[in-house]
């Protein structure tokens, strides 16, 4: 009996992992530039073989699932405040390099908030943070990122780094200059009505997830601990997307789960 035959010609990095479930086949490739080639060969299997022998039902389930995954996204919501000593850490050791790695893959949302409190006053708002006055306008300059630059990923980088500088003009010039940006804008609308309308917002969001303690994180709606973030997230994918590949395959993943 014949069956069809895929296999994929790379260009630049390309792993296949291929794990076998009872009647179920899940494929992934990792590809910078892929041909796929279709011909008739027998149902041997050749372990050194590039060729990965498909029936033509096992074909249709690959193109379903390659398709579904690259739309499937995990949503990651992140609650936080800019001077909190756990943010920090977690902004810069967990949450930005995995955004960098992920981002395609994620829909991300932001709340610079944490703790905070808004108050009305004759028609404006004023705000009482955790960590002082200095923590609520790092606040507006990491909402005024968001704002500005209309890039969550590129936010989610400033905002970490800023993260390392106390989250004030200074970092926010720092930052900027490191990443070939303009800080103006995001000092400008930190100091004015936009700034504060930014914060409220952000507030409002905050209050009705109903935290007591930052960072807190939501995978797809769930409560994430952040311990491992990485994981728990590709963890969510019904086919993980290459980067989840490589560290399910790193050495590090299959140590640390022995």
């Amino acid at each position: 009996m014949n069956s069809l035959t895929l296999s994929a010609k790379t260009i630049g990095h390309s792993m296949v992992v291929l794990n076998y479930i009872p009647f179920t086949l899940f494929i992934l490739f990792t590809l910078t530039t892929a041909q796929f080639q279709i011909g008739d060969v027998s149902n041997a299997l050749d372990g050194t073989n590039n060729a990965v022998h498909l029936s033509k039902n096992d074909l249709y389930f690959f193109n379903y699932k390659y398709e579904y995954y690259q739309d499937a996204k995990v949503d990651v919501k992140l609650y936080y405040e800019c001077l909190c000593p756990d943010c920090i850490q977690f902004d810069k050791n967990k949450f930005n390099p995995v955004v960098q790695k992920l981002n395609q893959y994620l829909n991300i949302h932001l709340y610079p908030y944490g703790n905070a409190r808004t108050s009305e006053h004759d028609g404006h708002y004023e705000f009482k943070c955790q960590h002082g006055p200095a923590e609520c306008y790092g606040n507006k300059l990491h909402a005024c990122a968001i704002d500005y630059l209309q890039n969550i990923t590129k936010a989610v980088q400033f905002n970490a780094c800023m993260m390392d500088y106390k989250s004030n003009d200074d970092a926010a010039d720092k930052c900027a200059k490191s990443m070939s940006l303009d800080s103006s804008p995001i000092k400008t609308c930190a100091k004015n009505e936009r700034g504060t309308q930014l914060l409220k917002y952000y507030g409002d969001e905050s209050k009705k997830a109903n935290f007591s303690f930052v960072p807190y994180i939501l995978i797809n709606g769930k409560l994430n601990s952040g311990e491992n973030f990485m994981e728990d997230i590709c963890a969510e994918f019904p086919v993980p997307p290459p980067p989840c590949v490589d560290l399910y395959s790193s050495p590090e993943y299959f140590h640390e789960n022995e």
